[in-house]
Parts: C-alpha cells; structure tokens; sequence
C-alpha cells in the first residue's frame, strides 16, 4: 500500500536577528523527523525536512547563503512542533546582548503552550454556553501575566 505525503502547517516569522519557521509536527517524535540543509546552487541552499511514521512528509525550503548564516542555523523540536532558526548575517560590527538560548527557547515554549491551554479552555467554556466562567479566566489570565511578569521583570 502506497501511501501519500501530506504538507504540514509551516509558520514564518521575522525576528530582529533571525528568521524561524515553525513547522506542526503533531504525531511525530524526535526519531522520526530528520532535517538537512544541503546546497543546490552557488548561492542557494535547502532545507529538507523528512518525518515518518505511518504518515510521511517531506518539506523543502530554499535559502539563500547571502542573507543567513548558515553555520549557525539551529533545528528545535518540542511539544510537536519544529523550530528552525535561521540566523541573519551581520551588516555591522555592532553586537547585540542577547538573553540565553536556552532561556529564550524555554520562555518561547512556555508562553506558546500557556497560550494553547488557554485558547483550548476559553472555546470550551464558550461552546458550552459558560460565559460567566469565560469572564472569570479573563481575569483569571490577566492576574496570572500580572504576576508572570513581576517575576521575570521585577517590581
């Protein structure tokens, strides 16, 4: 029996020092996606992202070698999600502080399942017709990014 490949949900976002895709892993672990940047002409390269498990893919991304540095692009996967990090190329001998890397991946991680759960509880309680509880995690939520960001930021 053959079976097809589908394309997986990707996300690209713009950061100030880099470029991320996210790509929806979900059903997959760490053993079953393999990620490969090969070059396919002098100045362009691919990422070729491979998973199976009964279900297959096989994503390709161009990039070009101009804008990003390629030694230092990093592959992330966490929660059934793949995050690869393409770091732009410098244009200054200007540096940037950075917090982190792993603190950054973590706080990232954190944040987008925190925002998950809360939009899975949110359209339960609506559906199920409680809005008085749905007024209770607005508030709820925002006493808790009160408090998350007197910890991480102080007083």
């Amino acid at each position: 029996m053959e079976q097809d490949y589908f394309e997986p949900y990707c996300q690209w976002k713009r950061e100030k020092g880099y470029d991320a895709i996210d790509i929806e892993l979900r059903g997959f672990n760490i053993d079953d996606v393999k990620v490969v940047l090969k070059q396919i002409e002098e100045d362009k390269y691919m990422i070729s992202i491979m998973a199976e498990n009964p279900r297959r893919l096989h994503k390709r991304i161009e990039i070009p070698n101009d804008i990003y540095n390629l030694e230092q692009i990093r592959a992330l996967f966490w929660n059934g999600k793949l995050n690869i990090e393409l770091p732009k190329k410098v244009e200054s001998n200007k540096l940037e502080i950075l917090m982190p890397k792993l603190e950054l991946e973590f706080k990232r991680a954190l944040e987008e399942d925190m925002k998950n759960q809360f939009i899975s509880a949110v359209e339960c309680l609506y559906a199920n017709g409680k809005i008085p509880a749905f007024g209770f995690m607005l508030i709820a939520s925002g006493l808790f990014a009160y408090k998350y960001c007197i910890q991480c930021y102080g007083s």
